[in-house]
């Protein structure tokens, strides 16, 4: 990325940090609301530590500072190492089967702190049953990866955890354990005639791609070889949709995760180059109608999008004593505008195609940080440990 900025990063950047600042609460370091009329939230304080430092604005923070933004995170990691948000949690012991509920939230408070440089203060025993090879592979196995998105999401949490257990806490077995368990049982969940995962066994194509879009950082993060990566243009390229977007009226994640995919297949491959690059113009149009007319954020929904062309995508929840995703049906409330997570992913998601195409007009020095597996790209320095 250039070490020269044009006005269009420093646009999205000021619209960004513009709602960041909205959100924020009191004068503590690091407390931000999640959108406008909430209070107090953890997705807010998690999502506002990686729009700063994806416009490498943390370093302006103190070491002291980032400890005290930190330290709500810390707060809600139990005694065996994962983070609940619920206070009795916090000395319950956790079984393998037991912690779905808890994967993505842990996942989260992990890429917090690591983008906070911040390190938690307990170890992490509840990852004790996948540092064995064979329970790990199993585990990837036992999902049910007809819904690849929800699988995906759990195995990166898993990852994410197995990466910082290696770095924080010197677990030195996770890359033995990671190529002889996780990366076999990925590797015969791959559907060689789409390039995703999942859809041998019954999911579409996007929901393969919202799975696969969650494995690839793995890949990536530990140079494993990407398989099949022809079918995997081809599928994502299925994805899109007319008017730029992955999901009817757009979305944040979604569209962030084809833009993703798109940015990192061109760094793997010269195969249908025109049209990765005709698709990242037209993603580019389809995220740019996202960003607020007055400067403050970016909108849930295309501005120029009404209600009736909106379809509500899923938010995977994993409930207690359930051994399935249930789909949570949300982002169709006309009233809600602008969420933090948003003002991650647009932006990101723009920074990932002006780094493929280089001539945007929104070309800028993002901050593209590996702690965070969705900020995880294949064209990343490598990171020193």
């Amino acid at each position: 990325m250039t070490d020269m900025n044009t006005p269009g990063f420093e646009r999205i950047k000021q619209t960004s940090l513009n709602f960041v600042n909205a959100m924020k609460i009191g004068d503590a370091p690091g407390i931000y609301r999640k959108e406008k009329g909430d209070g107090e939230s953890f997705y807010g304080s998690y999502h506002a530590a990686h729009i700063l430092d994806l416009f490498g604005e943390l370093p302006k923070f103190s070491t002291e500072e980032k400890a005290i933004w930190a330290h709500q995170f810390q707060n809600r990691q139990t005694d065996q190492g994962y983070f609940s948000s619920k206070k009795e949690d916090k000395t319950r012991f956790r079984t393998l089967e037991e912690m779905e509920p808890f994967w993505h939230y842990t996942r989260g408070n992990i890429w917090a702190m690591r983008v906070l440089d911040v390190k938690p203060e307990k170890e992490f025993a509840f990852l004790e049953p996948l540092l064995d090879a064979e329970k790990l592979y199993n585990w990837v196995k036992h999902y049910d990866w007809s819904n690849s998105w929800a699988a995906g999401n759990q195995v990166l949490a898993a990852a994410t955890a197995l990466f910082a257990a290696r770095d924080w806490f010197g677990v030195s077995e996770v890359d033995k354990v990671l190529e002889e368990g996780m990366y076999p049982a990925l590797e015969e969940l791959l559907d060689e005639n789409t390039g995703f995962w999942g859809t041998q066994f019954g999911a579409d194509l996007p929901n393969g791609l919202f799975g696969t879009i969650h494995i690839t950082p793995i890949y990536f993060a530990q140079g494993w070889p990407l398989r099949a990566v022809e079918r995997n243009v081809d599928s994502t390229l299925a994805c899109q949709l007319p008017d730029g977007s992955f999901w009817p009226g757009g979305s944040d994640c979604p569209d962030f995760d084809g833009a993703y995919m798109i940015a990192n297949l061109a760094e793997l491959t010269d195969y249908r180059r025109d049209d990765l690059k005709a698709a990242a113009r037209l993603y580019l149009e389809h995220a740019l109608k996202h960003e607020d007319p007055t400067g403050n954020g970016w909108l849930l929904h295309r501005v120029d999008s009404k209600p009736a062309d909106w379809v509500p995508r899923p938010h995977w929840i994993w409930k207690e004593g359930s051994t399935t995703a249930t789909a949570e049906l949300r982002d169709e409330d006309p009233e809600r505008t602008h969420i933090m997570l948003g003002s991650w992913f647009y932006p990101l998601s723009i920074a990932l195609i002006s780094h493929f195409l280089g001539d945007t007009g929104y070309e800028g020095n993002y901050h593209f940080n590996s702690h965070s597996l969705h900020v995880c790209n294949v064209f990343n320095e490598p990171l020193n440990f």
